[in-house]
């Protein structure tokens, strides 16, 4: 009986390992019918003989009365070891748990003298098992000659596909259950299919594609990238807005979006909390949300953007989300039930889910844009531009020097206190 294992021998008079860790090998068990006594008499000897990448020969060990203990305790974990008299070492092994109680079993026999049918071969001929190619983990495809025309390995953990003129994500990408990692920048991509979403990725770049013409980020919402997404790359798209759905990838750490036409950035970007890089160079941003005061940011790259020189901003009606004055008159009446259970829960740092509160109250948790004062707005608030000098939370901070950066101020009122407060920054 032969079986394809990981082995790891030791001797145990110099407690030195003949490898330093467990090594793929092959173990084979059975007669030796070829063996003679010291009488020149044919011998029928038990053994085992060990097969690794350095000792392609083989190692045969006795077995009749040269095992000095077996340790089985963690078999059903694939573990046990085999202590020898002659040579005094360990064998200790790794395998499968049903390979490998089926080779203790059949070594029990051997040992009893019990007739086996995987004791049938003459162990004197046996041979290594070959060992399988190490599946494939990774592919990068460069050029259309590259582009496997039979499909994808099945246990692909990173794949790139760059420079090639690839005009769509094919179905056969997005089946790929294995893959962390997916490059598919320098492409003409202009949809990606919602299937996309079902992967649990970790690293997305579609960077310098064509995205912003005609993708309406139905794939964003796929909860199990939302769940698993660190970095994404989408730099040099024509997007003209930040995608909604994105505002949702809380465990993002890594944003890039240089080289596009966003006018504005959300206010919701503040349940973000993940990020630490945030690329927004090349932009056309005219301001950036205040939201970014309170994520600790590593590196927020605002360069070449459309910061405008100090002035002034007087209270906007105009830019209240009601878009006209009677919104301005509303800040005044006492807030709907709801928007004042909403302030409590944020207030107090209630823990809350879908499953806890209705589902307006979770919406306006999580993206409505808090006042300079810490009360949630919604609805009726009045927006105001003030220049910032810094963002204490950000440690680099990339930006041309002769602009100032204006961050957007969302206010619950006219007269709120935290106004005062933002404007003397």
């Amino acid at each position: 009986m032969k079986i394809l294992c990981e082995t790891q021998v030791q001797n145990r008079l110099t407690q030195a390992n003949k490898t330093p860790r467990m090594v793929k090998a092959t173990l084979a068990v059975g007669f030796n019918t070829t063996a003679k006594d010291h009488n020149g008499e044919s011998n029928k000897d038990l053994e085992i003989i060990l097969f690794t990448p350095q000792e392609k020969n083989g190692v045969r060990y006795k077995v009749k009365n040269n095992i000095e203990k077996m340790f089985t305790k963690f078999l059903k974990d694939g573990k046990a070891t085999i202590s020898f008299k002659q040579p005094a070492e360990n064998l200790m092994i790794k395998c499968d748990p049903i390979q490998l109680k089926g080779f203790l079993q059949t070594l029990k026999l051997g040992l009893e003298g019990k007739d086996s049918i995987n004791l049938r071969m003459n162990i004197a001929s046996a041979t290594a098992i070959p060992q399988k190619s190490q599946p494939q983990t990774k592919m990068n495809i460069t050029s259309r000659g590259d582009y496997p025309t039979k499909g994808f390995p099945r246990t692909l953990k990173s794949l790139t596909i760059t420079g090639i003129k690839l005009c769509k994500v094919t179905y056969d990408m997005c089946s790929l259950r294995n893959l962390t990692t997916l490059n598919l920048s320098y492409n003409t991509i202009e949809k990606i299919p919602n299937e996309l979403g079902r992967l649990a990725l970790v690293e997305l770049n579609l960077s310098n594609n064509n995205l912003g013409d005609k993708n309406a980020w139905q794939w964003m919402k796929g909860k199990t990238i939302q769940a698993s997404l660190k970095d994404l790359d989408l730099s040099a798209n024509k997007l003209e807005y930040f995608p909604p759905p994105l505002i949702k990838y809380e465990k993002l750490v890594t944003l890039k979006l240089n080289n596009n036409q966003l006018i504005r950035l959300p206010q919701g970007i503040r349940r973000m909390r993940s990020l630490r890089f945030v690329h927004l160079s090349i932009n056309k941003l005219e301001s950036l949300p205040a939201a970014f005061n309170i994520i600790p940011l590593e590196m927020l790259d605002v360069w070449g953007n459309n910061f405008q020189e100090l002035k002034e901003y007087d209270l906007d009606v105009k830019s209240s989300s009601s878009g006209s004055s009677s919104g301005v008159q509303n800040l005044y009446n006492c807030s709907p039930l709801w928007l004042q259970a909403a302030r409590v829960v944020c207030q107090h740092k209630l823990p809350y889910s879908p499953a806890t509160l209705p589902w307006i109250l979770v919406d306006i948790l999580s993206e409505a844009p808090k006042c300079a004062c810490g009360k949630l707005c919604y609805g009726d608030a009045v927006l105001e531009r003030a220049a910032m000098a810094t963002f204490e939370n950000v440690k680099n901070l990339v930006f041309s020097r002769d602009r100032l950066i204006y961050a957007d101020i969302v206010l619950c009122g006219a007269q709120c206190a935290g106004r005062k407060q933002i404007l003397a920054t």
